[in-house]
């Protein structure tokens, strides 16, 4: 018998329906600011501003719900790991909880910076020097955040799948998530946040369809 196929006794779907909700709450979070509804995203300093200058409200939307929907996220995480029985998958849970918590504190002087940004931007425009522009969103933790979240779905993924829980689907999502990472790293050279909850999103339906 391998250790997929051995039955899982807790009823998982809670933890699904929580993770669901912290999805969507990411997904409103990710879309409240007008900048990030701006396709391109700009690159001159000056234009980001100016975005930032006149939504405020939904600039520092996002600063405030992506924290709280990580730690939510990391405690979902925690409590799915306390629902693993065996020793490998739970371990594998464990980690992926801690790694998510240290992506939780690895966003907070991001989400600080952005929240600097929604007070400072008007006086910042007023006192533009195009020959100096203001070095923005510079904040030196974000990749670090993303190698921890994307890690954290990953053995995430494969502890449901060793768990029996999500025998088939975790380990699609712990694969992906992997080449989530490489592609950031060597091809894209950045990654969308919002990315990485639509992982969690499907592992969130799975946990919800199973249970």
């Amino acid at each position: 018998m391998t250790v997929s196929s051995i039955a899982y006794v807790a009823d998982f779907r809670p933890m699904g329906i929580a993770l669901l909700v912290l999805v969507i709450l990411f997904m409103i979070g990710a879309s409240s600011a007008a900048y990030f509804r701006h396709f391109p995203l700009p690159t001159d300093p000056l234009e980001k501003l100016k975005l930032i200058a006149k939504d405020r409200v939904g600039w520092s939307a996002q600063a405030i719900i992506f924290p709280v929907v990580y730690a939510g996220t990391t405690i979902v995480f925690g409590w799915m790991a306390a629902q693993l029985s065996l020793t490998w998958p739970r371990w594998l849970a464990i980690g992926a909880t801690l790694l998510f918590a240290v992506g939780f504190l690895l966003w907070l002087p991001i989400s600080i910076d952005r929240l600097r940004l929604a007070s400072d931007a008007s006086e910042l425009i007023e006192n533009y020097d195009p020959a100096a522009p203001p070095d923005l969103m510079a904040v030196s933790t974000f990749w670090a955040h993303t190698y921890c979240v994307l890690a954290a779905i990953a053995l995430m993924g494969a502890a449901l799948a060793l768990g029996g829980v999500l025998p088939t689907l975790g380990w699609i999502v712990a694969g992906i998530a992997v080449a989530s990472a490489l592609i950031a790293a060597f091809v894209w050279h950045d990654w969308p946040p919002f990315i990485s909850y639509v992982w969690l999103l499907i592992m969130a339906i799975g946990l919800i369809w199973t249970g």
